[in-house]
């Protein structure tokens, strides 16, 4: 009996056990104490990749691109910048999902380095990806111009120019269009595109005489601009005046003294009159007005006017009759030889002289080039 009783009991134990695991479904799952920052269980928030930096053709902005994340389910993407290799970085932007992957940056002027992080910040996380690989770039500072030599007015010739970083570093990736200009005068053309960070262009500057011409060039977003070396832009011109005693008495014009004009280069001597004998009333006179003058306009003589200062160089009016005139040294060197001038009647006074001289309009270089009346010619004798 006993023992009948143990087996029903033995049989209803293990019926209500069968019966416990039939309808027991739940499970509960208790998360981990230590999470890392960037795993969310076991996964990996993947570093973005291919990061580059390049200065856009304004040469101030910064394009970082990168290829996103491999973690499809990070919240997107975060860009870093420093001053210095390595870091330390700080954060500039961050960009939501992982559609966008370029971000254009204005940082200033120096050199820029650059990483990227994916990151997620759902449920209440706030996790950063490793570093991604880091890119640089130096955006565009200044422009530097190869050494420019002597040039002509109104001639053209090769202007080459370099954009440059703060360091002084080419920007190859600079392609903006440059502004030109100049101290003085005018230069055509006056813009033109740069291909690489660099531009050889040919340009044409037209002015007057300068030994101090330079070129800048100006472009960017902020604007950069930089500026040649000084060089020498040449123009047709009267370089030295001479009054040279060939008389008897020194300090007073006379039959035998000679004046010579020397010019940058050779002369179109047709303007200059006809260079024959001197007989006509206005083609030399000399005159005691202030300054006292020498003048030639005539149609044997036209060089212009030499002006002597003030009183005291001329002492009294004359027209120089039957002076004659040449050209030497390949049409650069007109010498007027003086005849007829009344003995005693004109001079001038010891010392050194203040001449200047204003051309004639009409004179031109043998090339075309109209005189530049703006330049005073050093004077070498004043008939002593």
């Amino acid at each position: 009996m006993a023992a009948r009783i143990y087996a029903l009991g033995v049989i209803a134990l293990v019926s209500a056990v069968m019966l416990m695991l039939t309808f027991s479904t739940g499970a509960t799952f208790t998360a981990p104490t230590v999470n890392p920052s960037n795993q969310l269980a076991t996964a990996t928030l993947a570093a973005p990749t291919a990061v580059s930096a390049t200065v856009q053709s304004n040469g101030g902005t910064v394009r970082v691109a990168w290829t996103a994340t491999s973690s499809t389910w990070a919240s997107g993407h975060r860009v870093f910048r420093g001053t210095n290799s390595g870091g330390p970085y700080a954060q500039i932007q961050q960009i939501a999902g992982l559609a966008t992957v370029t971000y254009d940056d204005v940082p200033g002027v120096g050199t820029f380095y650059y990483v990227v992080r994916g990151y997620y910040n759902a449920n209440g996380a706030n996790w950063d990806s490793v570093n991604s690989s880091q890119a640089s770039a130096k955006p565009l500072d200044h422009f530097t111009f190869s050494a420019i030599a002597t040039q002509h007015s109104g001639s053209s010739f090769n202007a080459t120019v370099i954009a440059r970083a703060q360091d002084g570093a080419a920007v190859s990736t600079f392609n903006g269009t440059v502004t030109f200009s100049v101290s003085s005068g005018t230069i055509a053309p006056t813009s033109a595109a740069m291909t690489n960070g660099s531009l050889t262009q040919n340009v044409t500057v037209t002015g007057a005489y300068t030994t101090t011409q330079t070129i800048t060039v100006t472009a960017g977003t902020p604007a950069r601009s930089g500026t040649s070396a000084a060089f020498t832009l040449n123009h047709f011109r009267a370089t030295a005046i001479a009054l040279t005693n060939g008389g008897t008495t020194a300090g007073r014009m006379q039959t035998g003294d000679t004046i010579a004009i020397t010019f940058s280069e050779a002369a179109d001597t047709a303007t200059m009159g006809s260079c024959g004998l001197i007989t006509s009333g206005n083609d030399l006179v000399s005159n005691d007005a202030n300054p006292d003058t020498i003048t030639a306009n005539g149609a044997a003589l036209a060089f212009g006017t030499i002006a002597l200062g003030d009183s005291g160089y001329l002492s009294g009016a004359d027209i120089a009759k039957n002076s004659t005139c040449a050209w030497t040294a390949g049409n650069t060197v007109l010498t007027v030889t003086l005849a007829g001038v009344t003995p005693g009647k004109t001079g001038t006074v010891a010392g050194g002289s203040t001449a200047t001289y204003i051309p004639n309009a009409a004179l031109t270089s043998a090339g075309g080039e109209a005189i530049d009346a703006a330049q005073t010619p050093s004077v070498t004798a004043v008939l002593f």
